[in-house]
């Protein structure tokens, strides 16, 4: 079945290998594939520190970049005050060079638990050093010589090149912000191009997050066209609904350290109930589905092809 309301669907690359080494073909094989499929955009995440293997996203998103063509390439997200925003603005405007326009930048606040294994971060006021980071490479992505008093990261005749090759909009690449807070979803709606639902959220949280984004939008005046609601997806396609939920639960466990939140936020099962639980989420405001299978990669995205009837030029 295709998703009511034109709905994009995307879907997360391999990055994380809890169960043997990094596999780059396989990540080739999955990329080219999801691209001959149709899907809108590949997606990864950040993750710096943890036990599981998880691979760097801007790194992975570079390979990608170099065996694929026209696929969107998205990250969701970056917390912002993990990183030095210059160096960060620099990475992600090389990386829509090397991809030839085509990525989407993700970047969140973060949690709570950065600490001394993050160095360089500014843990104590995420929010003041959010915003800073965010003006930062925006400035420095679209102005020359750019001069900032800024509390965390000051700027003296700062310039960065190359600038990314996107400039529609506010002048670089799409900016979808995390966050699920009211704050964070209205601060998403001022300055950023869309907001991306967690895949740790259940579909019910969705609906009342994505609720929040159209009055925001409806409060600042701002075009519904002109901005993106999207939402990350844990899910397993299997006939047998034990299986399934088995296999939901141990990759959770490895990976995100917590099989119950897995089993709780993830669709699983038979493509029908799979699919029902995909347009619940279109339903309640997504115009972006990010599809996340945890195992069996290779097959899952053939299979997830064809249960949202994605034809090769719905990009």
């Amino acid at each position: 079945m295709a998703l009511a309301n034109e709905a994009k669907i995307g879907i997360s690359l391999p990055q994380a290998f809890p169960d043997g080494p990094v596999q780059a073909a396989v990540i080739s094989r999955f990329a080219q594939r999801a691209e001959d499929l149709g899907y809108h955009s590949l997606w990864v995440q950040d993750r710096f520190m943890g036990r599981t293997t998880w691979l760097e996203p801007l790194g992975l998103l570079s390979f990608v970049a170099g065996v694929t063509y026209d696929i969107r390439l998205g990250v969701a997200t970056m917390p912002l005050p993990w990183h030095n925003p210059a160096r960060l603005a620099k990475s992600l405007a090389s990386l829509d060079q090397l991809s030839g326009g085509r990525l989407i930048a993700g970047l969140s606040l973060g949690g709570f638990y950065v600490n001394e294994n993050m160095p360089g971060t500014a843990p104590e006021r995420r929010v003041a050093a959010f915003n800073e980071g965010l003006e930062v490479m925006q400035r420095l992505w679209t102005e020359e010589d750019v001069d900032l008093d800024g509390t965390f990261w000051p700027l003296r005749n700062a310039t960065l090149d190359p600038k990314p090759v996107q400039s529609a909009g506010r002048g670089h690449m799409p900016i979808y912000l995390g966050g699920g807070s009211e704050g964070a979803i209205r601060r998403a709606v001022r300055v950023a191009d869309g907001w991306i639902g967690a895949s740790s959220s259940t579909v019910e949280t969705f609906r009342a997050q994505a609720s929040l984004v159209r009055e925001a939008l409806d409060a600042s005046g701002r075009e519904r066209s002109t901005f993106t609601i999207a939402k990350r997806q844990f899910l397993a396609l299997d006939d047998s609904v034990e299986r399934a939920t088995a296999r939901m639960r141990h990759w959770a466990e490895v990976s995100i350290g917590n099989a119950d939140v897995g089993e709780r936020v993830s669709l699983r099962g038979p493509s029908g109930d799979v699919a029902a639980g995909l347009q619940e989420i279109v339903d309640a405001g997504a115009d972006l589905v990010v599809l996340n299978p945890v195992d069996d990669v290779l097959a899952q995205v053939e299979h997830l092809a064809l249960v949202m009837g994605l034809e090769n030029d719905d990009r």
